[in-house]
C-alpha cells in the first residue's frame, strides 16, 4: 500500500540481529514507546543519536515498528522500517527491543547500554530510575519532573549538569515552556509573582471515555494541577515560592498554550517586553525561544511538529499598568519536549567526555 512501508524479514537474519555500536558514539536506550518514547527516537535517528534497544512491556517488535511508523499527529516515518525478528531495522540502524515491566530485568547490558532515556512516567524518583544501571548503564535521564533527582531546563541551567550526576531529569515540557521565559523576564525586569495556567492538550493518562475517577478527554475541558510552578522554582531558585498554577486540559491531540499572568518589580511599557523576548529569541543560537508576529492568528494545529521550548505569541503580549504582564506562549508538548531530552543528552555527553578528556 505504502511505498516505505513496514517489511518483516524472517530469515538470513544472523549477521542483522547483531546490534551495532557506532565507533565513538554512546549508546542509548529507550524505556517506555508511549507518545514522548515514540517521538524521541525520530529524534534520534535524526540527530544520529546512537540508540540500539527500545524496552515496552505491551508491545512486541512488530507492534513497535507499526506504531513508530504511522503517527496521527506527527504523520508516516519517511524512511525504512523492518522487523528483525526480536530487533527492528530503522534507516540501517539495528534496534532490539525489550519486553520488560521490571527495569532490573531488561538485559541492557547485553549490547551494552551507556544512557537510558525513561519515557514510562514511571521512575521518576532516583530509587526507581536508578534500577536500569544494575544491568551497567551508566546514566539515567527520566523525561517527567522529578522529586529528588537534579532537574535541567535548556536555556536556563543546563550549566549546572556535573559528571558526578548519574540521574537526572529533564523537568516537564509546560516547565520547559515556562522557565526560560520568566527566565528572561525576571533577569530584565524582576519577578514579584507569577501565575501560570498551561492551556494542555489530552494526553495518554486520560480516559477515552467516562470512568469511576476520571471523566472522558474527548468529552470535556478538564481542570487539573500542574507540577510545572514548583518546578520553576527549582530550576530557578531566586523564583522558589513566587510561581503557582494549574492546568486546563482540552480535547486536541497535541500543542499546548501556556499563559503567565505576571507582576513585574519594575515597571515596563509592552514594547520593553516585546523587545526582551525578541532580542533573547534572536540572538540565542538554540531552538529554545521563537516568536510570532504576524497579525493573522494561528491555531494549535499550525504547531505540530515545532520543536521550539516556547513560541511566544506576540498578539497575546500585554502589559496593565506598568507592572502587570501578559504572556501567552505556545509549546508542542510532544515533539518539542522530546527534542529538549535529545538537547539534555547530547549535553551530558559532551561534557561527560570533555571532563574524561582532561585526565
Amino acid at each position: 500500500m505504502f511505498k516505505n512501508g513496514l517489511r518483516f524479514i524472517t530469515s538470513g537474519m544472523a549477521g542483522a540481529q547483531k546490534i551495532r555500536r557506532a565507533c565513538n558514539l554512546p549508546t542509548v536506550a529507550i524505556n517506555g514507546f508511549g507518545r514522548i518514547g515514540k517521538c524521541v527516537l525520530r529524534l534520534a535517528i535524526q540527530n544520529n543519536v546512537n540508540v540500539v534497544a527500545v524496552n515496552e512491556p505491551r508491545a512486541d517488535a512488530a507492534a513497535i515498528a507499526h506504531s513508530f511508523k504511522y503517527d496521527t499527529v506527527h504523520g508516516t516515518f519517511q524512511g525504512k522500517v523492518c522487523v528483525l525478528g526480536n530487533s527492528l531495522d530503522i534507516n540501517g540502524n539495528v534496534l532490539k527491543v525489550y519486553g520488560e515491566e521490571n527495569p532490573e530485568k531488561i538485559k541492557w547490558n547485553e549490547l551494552p547500554v551507556d544512557y537510558v532515556i525513561d519515557s514510562t512516567g514511571r521512575f521518576t524518583e532516583v530509587s526507581t530510575a536508578k534500577k536500569h544501571m544494575a544491568a551497567g548503564v551508566k546514566k539515567v535521564i527520566i523525561s517527567a519532573p522529578s522529586k529528588d533527582a537534579p532537574m535541567f531546563v535548556k536555556g536556563v541551567n543546563f550549566n549546572d549538569y556535573k559528571k558526578s550526576m548519574t540521574v537526572v531529569s529533564n523537568a516537564s515540557c509546560t516547565t520547559n515552556c515556562a522557565a526560560p521565559l520568566l527566565n528572561i523576564i525576571n533577569k530584565k525586569f524582576g519577578v514579584e509573582h507569577c501565575l501560570l495556567t498551561t492551556v494542555h492538550a489530552m494526553t495518554s493518562s486520560q480516559a477515552v471515555l467516562d470512568r469511576i475517577k476520571d471523566r472522558s478527554a474527548p468529552g470535556n475541558i478538564v481542570h487539573s494541577s500542574t507540577g510545572a510552578a514548583k518546578a520553576v522554582g527549582i530550576v530557578i531558585p531566586e523564583l522558589k515560592g513566587k510561581v503557582t498554577g494549574d492546568s486546563i486540559r482540552v480535547p486536541t491531540l497535541d500543542v499546548s498554550l501556556l499563559k503567565l499572568y505576571i507582576n513585574i518589580k519594575n515597571p515596563a511599557k509592552l514594547e520593553e517586553i516585546k523587545c526582551a523576548i525578541w532580542e533573547t529569541a534572536t540572538l540565542c543560537d538554540n531552538d529554545v525561544y521563537s516568536y510570532i508576529e504576524d497579525k493573522t492568528k494561528i491555531v494549535s494545529s499550525d504547531l505540530v511538529g515545532h520543536q521550539y521550548s516556547t513560541i511566544v505569541d506576540f498578539n497575546q503580549v500585554s502589559v496593565m499598568g506598568d507592572k502587570f504582564v501578559t504572556i501567552g506562549a505556545w509549546y508542542d508538548n510532544e515533539m518539542g519536549y522530546s527534542k529538549r531530552l535529545i538537547d539534555l543528552f547530547n549535553h551530558m555527553v559532551k561534557v561527560d567526555k570533555d571532563i574524561a578528556d582532561k585526565k
